[in-house]
Formats: C-alpha cells, sequence, structure tokens
C-alpha cells in the first residue's frame, strides 16, 4: 500500500520539526511531498537539511493552497498512490493516526475522505472550528459517554485529510477554477457528497491543529486577505452542486446592479458588482464540470508549468 503525504508550507518554521517528525515516525509508513508557496523564511533550506527524505517542491510564487494542493495530488497519482494525506503545516499526527484512518475504509462503505478528531496545539481540547463542523450526535454522545468510533459528516477542514485513490479518480483536486485560499476543502465535500461517498470523523485517532493562538498578522497582509475573502465566499455562495442554482438568473442579477452603479457614477461599488459576475460566470461552468467524475483541476493544463518543471527535475 502507498500513501503519500502533502504539506503546503509557507513562512511555517516554528512547526516543521513536529509536522515533518511525525509524519517521519510515524507507524504507517508514508512518502511526504512539499510544496512550498514561495516561502520568504528559511524553510526550503530547512527541509532540505533536516529532512532530506522529504519531495521538495520549490514555487516562485504563492500558488494558493488549493493549487499547490493539486500538484501534490497529481504527483501523487502519478506514482501509483493508493491514498493521499492531506496535512496542514502547522499540524502533526500521532504515531497510530494512519494506522486507524485506513481502517476507516476498511469497516465503512464508499468512504472518500476519512479524518481524525483534530485537537488544539496544546492537547487541551478539541480545535475550534472542527468542533464546530461536527454534528450534534457527537457532542450528546460524548457527554453520555457514548462516543461512537465512526460519525459521518457533512464538513471537516482539509488540515488532515486521508483521501483514497479511488475518490480522487472520481471526482477531482480541489476546484482552482473559483477557490484558490479559502473555500475549496467545504467545495470539495458537497462534491463528495452530490457523488455518493462519505466523509469520515474516525474518533479513535487525533491530529493536533495548532493555530489558536496564531497572529494573524503574522504571515499575510490583512488588506489582501480581505479581499481574497470577498471573492471566495461569492464563489462559495453559489457553487454547491447538491442546490439547483439558476446561475444565467444569478449571474443577469449581477449584471444589472453593475450597470445600475455605473449608471449612478458609482464606479468603485460597479467594479465589485462586474467582479463578482465574472466570479458567477466562472462557477456556472465549473459547477456543470464537478457534477460529471474525472480528475478535474488535476491536469498539466490545469497545474501549469509548475508540474511540468517539477517533473522535469525528477
Amino acid at each position: 500500500m502507498k500513501i503519500f503525504a502533502i504539506v503546503v508550507t509557507f513562512n511555517g518554521m516554528k512547526w516543521y520539526d513536529r509536522c515533518f517528525g511525525s509524519l517521519r515516525d510515524s507507524e504507517t509508513e508514508v512518502e511526504t511531498i512539499v510544496i512550498d508557496n514561495a516561502s520568504s523564511d528559511e524553510t526550503v533550506e530547512y527541509i532540505k537539511r533536516h529532512f532530506p527524505g522529504v519531495y521538495l517542491v520549490e514555487s516562485k510564487e504563492n500558488l494558493g493552497f488549493a493549487k499547490a494542493n493539486n500538484i501534490g495530488i497529481r504527483y501523487a497519482i502519478d506514482h501509483e498512490a493508493d491514498y493521499v494525506f492531506l496535512l496542514n503545516q502547522d499540524a502533526w499526527v500521532e504515531k497510530d493516526t494512519l494506522t486507524k484512518l485506513l481502517g476507516t475504509f476498511e469497516d465503512n462503505e464508499r468512504v472518500g475522505i476519512a479524518s481524525p478528531i483534530h485537537l488544539n496545539g496544546t492537547y487541551s481540547g478539541l480545535d475550534s472550528r472542527f468542533c464546530a463542523l461536527l454534528p450534534w450526535q457527537f457532542a450528546s454522545d460524548l457527554y453520555l459517554g457514548e462516543c461512537k468510533k465512526y460519525y459521518q459528516v457533512a464538513d471537516v477542514n482539509a488540515a488532515a485529510w486521508l483521501v483514497s485513490s479511488l475518490c480522487i479518480r472520481k471526482i477531482g483536486g480541489f476546484d482552482t477554477s473559483i477557490f484558490s485560499h479559502c473555500g475549496e476543502d467545504n467545495n470539495y465535500c458537497q462534491r463528495l457528497r452530490y457523488h455518493k461517498m462519505k466523509l469520515i470523523v474516525n474518533t479513535s485517532c487525533t491530529i493536533c491543529h495548532d493555530r489558536e493562538y496564531r497572529n494573524p498578522n503574522d504571515d499575510i497582509n490583512r488588506k489582501l486577505w480581505t479581499e481574497i475573502i470577498r471573492k471566495e465566499e461569492v464563489a462559495e455562495r453559489w457553487s454547491n452542486i447538491n442546490v439547483d442554482y439558476q446561475m444565467d438568473d444569478i449571474i443577469g442579477r449581477y449584471k444589472w446592479k453593475w450597470i445600475r452603479s455605473m449608471a449612478l457614477f458609482s464606479f468603485q461599488i460597479g467594479k465589485k458588482y462586474k467582479e463578482e459576475m465574472e466570479i458567477c460566470q466562472r462557477v456556472k461552468e465549473s459547477r456543470e464540470i464537478n457534477k460529471r467524475e474525472g480528475m478535474h483541476w488535476l491536469s498539466v493544463v490545469d497545474l501549469g508549468s509548475e508540474y511540468a518543471s517539477f517533473l522535469d527535475d525528477e
């Protein structure tokens, strides 16, 4: 059995020892792929020096979470992966995490993604955003001391996903036509449901996700990030293929708002509506693609020169 772990890095020096060290020490053998999103710190040199067994892809620009992971996913599939394990740079596994996650696929039918319990970085509680996505049955069962081993859920953030190659071949990668930095994992979970596959949380194993005490200004431009979130929230609003949105009508409403704003000389507002109209046009196209089975968003054309260039380096 062949498992590839994929970690996207960006200026995350303080986490690498725990993240990559935990993968190296896993009782289930895993090959690790790192896609570095043009870090400005010592990330690349540190990984090369301390974790020489890692396959490192150095991007000259920040590709975003979605595309960087897709590059790793495509590489893993091309190298006969049975499973792909997506792990955040600020997270780490326990020795038995992957072993127990694999059991999820053996014990349940039609599983596409298995995820463990996500603890915070101090082992003092659940990761708050992970906890918010769990079904009410989990909290009830936990309180009553009747916690089940498996819970089928609608959504879990992609900080620690074990994804089967069957799932990837059926659903594809993250949708990079409308997402880059946020929203792509929720969209993937929606596509998973549409194609009748399951997302299962395995409560017998854990990872730690060390993000609760991070300064939000540490590694991002807040103004740029706010603009990215605004645009990707528009995409996320209409991209759920389980809901039959009439995209032509939605695009028409944005177009009318754009024309009206320009007629009233509200150029900044008009610019925003025009951008949102164009986003909805891309959403319309992506919805039709995501309803079909196939390795969408993972072609060499989708991945661009970054994928082709590092294949040449092998």
